[in-house]
């Protein structure tokens, strides 16, 4: 594949990167990395060869198979069009298209068979990271017992907005610490130390456009269930991760265990018992159960009850946006429980950036590369 990647110095721009850096399955024949800037004369490195950077609006994009949008909705409304005119398939994370019927979306994990919509019509679009959460943690549910109802509050970290979302909550929390006044400017309220009940505009019904978005890309991307989907999103002053609590109404009862099992059918949902602590932060009694005499043997009996625990579950690790935005790209599901027949309740935790942006864009790659390669 001969790829171009507009937006690579981006936070969602360097983990594609370092996917691609550690995942060589997909064969880059060339690779394209694009500025903004024409007086950019620097390289970037990818899997031990350094690539020159290419000014943008001078590139063509003939030569690319393939060209990955990790810009702004400006910059994407401007250049798709000279991409996708040059014979070049464009995956669009710019969200440019949110919302709007007719646009391609596709999950590896839902629908790749989307992908030969996106070779015809040259276009893809990766979905919102909190509309991939719901749909991905929904849909292993939805396929075993059926969804008659869904009622969702997504918790969404300040990363959804870019490098302006992040930077503008450590800047006001610097500010606040520092005992200084925060001027609003970009967002309808401060951020830090604070909870915002709406994303984007409310309309008659008093849904905000954020959550009419993602309503949209759910259903277009899994069937709908019979009595819709509640959703409210809330923002919240956390960096990284978004948070779902929610509730279903199930078309078949089952038990716990039952529901653990069609989750456990997802190869990206890790369930909470299974979050390993690290080994390097578990605290080994070597005096404990141990014979005073044999200090020899102490040192290896400590590193053995170390990696022990890397493979027992352990019950006080908390899910959190904190404890899972470095670990394995996942879908961490914690909290379930029952509350009546095909009535449960539980919680999960996604990396936005990593799983919802950046491994959703890899994996439309490699789904492209099947076809395409």
């Amino acid at each position: 594949m001969k790829l171009a990647i507009y937006g690579y110095d981006t936070i969602v721009g360097k983990l594609v990167l370092e996917a691609l850096e550690q995942d060589e399955s997909l064969k880059l024949d060339e690779f394209y990395p694009l500025s903004p800037l024409a007086s950019e004369y620097d390289a970037v490195p990818l899997r031990g060869k350094n690539y020159l950077i290419s000014y943008v609006d001078e590139f063509d994009f003939s030569k690319a198979d393939v060209a990955l949008f990790l810009t702004t909705k400006d910059e994407s409304e401007r250049l798709i069009p000279k991409a996708q005119s040059a014979g070049c398939i464009v995956i669009d994370d710019s969200h440019l298209y949110a919302g709007i019927k007719g646009k391609t979306m596709v999950l590896k994990e839902v629908n790749p068979y989307a992908v030969k919509d996106v070779i015809e019509s040259k276009l893809a679009c990766v979905p919102l990271a909190t509309s991939s959460e719901i749909v991905l943690s929904l849909n292993p549910l939805h396929d075993e017992y059926g969804i008659k109802k869904a009622v969702i509050t997504a918790m969404i970290s300040t990363s959804e907005h870019g490098e302006l979302g992040t930077q503008t909550l450590a800047r006001e929390t610097t500010q606040l610490l520092n005992g200084m006044g925060v001027d609003v400017t970009d967002f309808p309220a401060q951020l830090a130390f604070n909870i915002h009940t709406r994303i984007g505009e409310l309309d008659d019904d008093g849904i905000s456009s954020h959550e009419q978005i993602v309503i949209h890309e759910v259903f277009s991307l899994m069937d709908k269930f019979p009595e819709g989907l509640a959703l409210t999103c809330v923002q919240v002053p956390t960096f990284y991760g978004h948070t779902l609590s929610v509730h279903v109404d199930l078309e078949e009862d089952c038990s716990v265990d039952e529901l653990k099992a069609a989750f456990k059918q997802s190869t990206v949902i890790a369930l909470e018992e299974e979050l390993k602590l690290d080994a390097d932060d578990v605290d080994v009694d070597a005096d404990a159960d141990t014979d005073t005499d044999a200090d020899t043997d102490t040192e290896a009996e400590s590193g053995e009850a170390k990696s022990q625990a890397l493979v027992t579950p352990n019950k006080n690790n908390l899910v959190s946006p904190v404890s899972c935005a470095e670990m394995e790209s996942k879908l961490y599901v914690a909290r379930i429980r029952k509350q009546g027949r095909a009535s449960f309740d539980f919680t999960v935790v996604m990396d936005n950036t990593r799983h919802g942006e950046a491994t959703a864009a890899v994996d439309l790659l490699q789904l492209l590369q099947s076809k395409i390669g």
